[in-house]
């Protein structure tokens, strides 16, 4: 990996202020726009079907969150999507809480089958189900059991974990290799793969499973850092554009951790504390902290 690449995107953020189109959910959509500010970018909130491809014109990627569905959302995602396609724009997709409902899950098929993505994010639980329902594997057989997910969290026997490691590793590479996007599975260990290469992240703590939408304020970080690298972006540089914005992520709740700490806060404060990390983080902070582990 070459760090000083990856480094710069961080600067290259700010210095872009990348405009980053969301449809996203109502339980985080605040959250999601905030660390979008935070690491440098411009968060627009749109999701109407009668604009979401004017808005994705105007923007330089888009992120496609199925947190909390509503009845237009499948039609509004797809327009954006396709328009993203067009455009040649960094489409990030996370398919929250898949094969917990055959809605949710129909429609995240459908919307893959039709929009590509350029990376998906999720959980172990959601990713293994994805794979399964994409390709029809036996993944019993080739991966273990596909346990479902607890609501929108990874099933206990999913979690990311050194015995279990090697098998959601191959699960990140073969959904990579399913669906040509960058796979980021987010767990205690994060996963990032491009269907050849897979990294693992261990920069996190366990406070960011605590609080709502650490996940999909990751999503945020993901797309400003893909649209940096962009506009023409190859794989490999979307590659590192995600796996160096997970690595910064994890690093800033480890450091948000240590300054709750300092001030006796619990997870309201963690909260504000990792926000503020994000907006405080710089090259050399990152370069000093990020533990990305190339296998």
């Amino acid at each position: 990996m070459d760090l000083k690449i990856n480094e710069s995107l961080t600067g290259l953020v700010r210095k872009k202020r990348p405009v980053i189109h969301c449809i996203t959910n109502y339980v985080t959509a605040t959250d999601v726009a905030n660390i979008i500010l935070a690491c440098g970018g411009s968060p627009i909130m749109a999701d109407h079907p009668e604009e979401v491809s004017e808005i994705t014109a105007l923007s330089n990627a888009l992120l496609l969150n199925m947190g909390t569905p509503k009845e237009n959302a499948a039609a509004a995602m797809e327009k954006a999507g396709l328009e993203a396609n067009r455009l040649n724009l960094p489409v990030i997709f996370d398919p929250v809480g898949i094969g917990a409902s055959r809605y949710r899950t129909e429609t995240a098929l459908s919307l893959l089958r039709n929009v590509k993505a350029t990376v998906i994010r999720g959980n172990a639980s959601e990713l293994r189900v994805l794979l399964k329902k994409l390709t029809g594997k036996n993944m019993q057989r080739e991966y273990g059991s596909v346990a479902s997910p607890r609501g929108v969290d990874a099933s206990f026997t999913d979690e990311i974990r050194e015995e279990t490691l090697e098998s959601l590793r191959e699960t990140a590479r073969a959904l990579s290799a399913a669906t040509g996007a960058v796979t980021v599975m987010t767990g205690a260990i994060d996963i990032v793969s491009d269907g050849k290469e897979a990294w693992l992240i261990r920069n996190g703590c366990p406070q960011m499973a605590r609080i709502t939408g650490s996940g999909c304020m990751l999503d945020g970080i993901i797309a400003a850092y893909c649209a940096a690298a962009g506009p023409a972006f190859s794989q490999h540089a979307i590659f590192q554009a995600a796996a160096l914005a997970t690595a910064a992520a994890g690093l800033c709740g480890e450091l948000a951790a240590k300054r709750a700490e300092k001030i006796s806060g619990g997870t309201g404060s963690f909260h504000c504390c990792f926000l503020d990390q994000i907006s405080l983080l710089d090259e050399n902070t990152l370069k000093g902290g990020i533990d990305i582990e190339i296998s």
